[in-house]
């Protein structure tokens, strides 16, 4: 077992978010966590365990860890070029902080199905917060992306995406959120035609991603409508600790 600090939530929350990785039900695990809090004062743990591992979900359970979402996961292979000529949008790369102002808006307002929206101990604003701060990584690392779908007639950002290039025919899908107002329009599904047309054009031809089971439109597009061929099913739980005082 091992513990991984997540930097971007850590900031943003004020105190360590950690991920909890292999865990095994039969180790000492109560000397392990000693050793985690000690070193690194946190305030949320969380770790990811297939759902058929039910005796580990039990043990995580009776040790404080609390179920807060179910993650499905997969790829989808990219074969052919969408028809979009008929849509007035258009699709394109941010790389102005002028354009990616409007996408963090976005990102600030539009997340409301995953597990951090959804738990109440962690304080109103923490998800839209830490939202906006991924996208903000993504737009700075090398590896990353955020895309765009906009409508030309005013500039303005419609949906968005961010991704991860895991080697040069692969690249691993972030975050997709659309503006709170066009939720359910189907515009997200059609940045997915315009965003897969851009992959196939830079060479890219597999997807991978994960989903909350809590979000029905991308469970539906997604799982049910094909695209992405599921290939791991994780019960995520998560132990909160006190909230560290403050320094001086």
């Amino acid at each position: 077992m091992h513990v991984d600090l997540e930097e971007v939530d850590s900031r943003v929350l004020g105190q360590a978010v950690l991920t909890l990785r292999n865990f095994d039900p039969a180790a000492d695990f109560a000397a392990f966590e000693k050793e985690y809090v000690a070193n690194h004062r946190p305030r949320y743990v969380a770790c990811k365990v297939p759902v058929d591992q039910l005796r580990s979900i039990q043990a995580l359970e009776e040790l404080g860890f609390r179920f807060v979402e179910v993650q499905i996961g997969g790829v989808a292979i990219l074969r052919k070029q969408r028809d979009v000529s008929s849509y007035p949008y258009r699709f394109e790369r941010v790389t102005t902080e002028k354009v990616l102002d409007g996408v963090l808006d976005i990102a600030g307002a539009s997340f409301d199905t995953d597990r951090f929206s959804n738990d109440s101990e962690l304080g109103a604003g923490f998800s839209g917060r830490r939202y906006r701060e991924y996208v903000r990584k993504s737009f700075r690392e090398l590896d990353e992306a955020v895309y765009r779908l906009f409508d030309p007639a005013d500039g303005k950002t419609l949906c968005f995406k961010t991704h991860k290039v895991l080697n040069n025919r692969e690249v691993y899908s972030l975050l997709t959120a659309a503006r709170p107002d066009l939720k359910g329009s189907g515009l997200g599904m059609l940045m997915d035609w315009y965003y897969d047309n851009q992959l196939l054009a830079d060479g890219i031809t597999r997807i991978r991603t994960a989903i909350s089971a809590a979000n029905p439109i991308m469970v539906r597009h997604l799982v049910s409508g094909g695209a992405m061929k599921v290939e791991t099913i994780q019960a995520v739980v998560r132990k909160l600790y006190p909230i560290a005082p403050r320094d001086g």
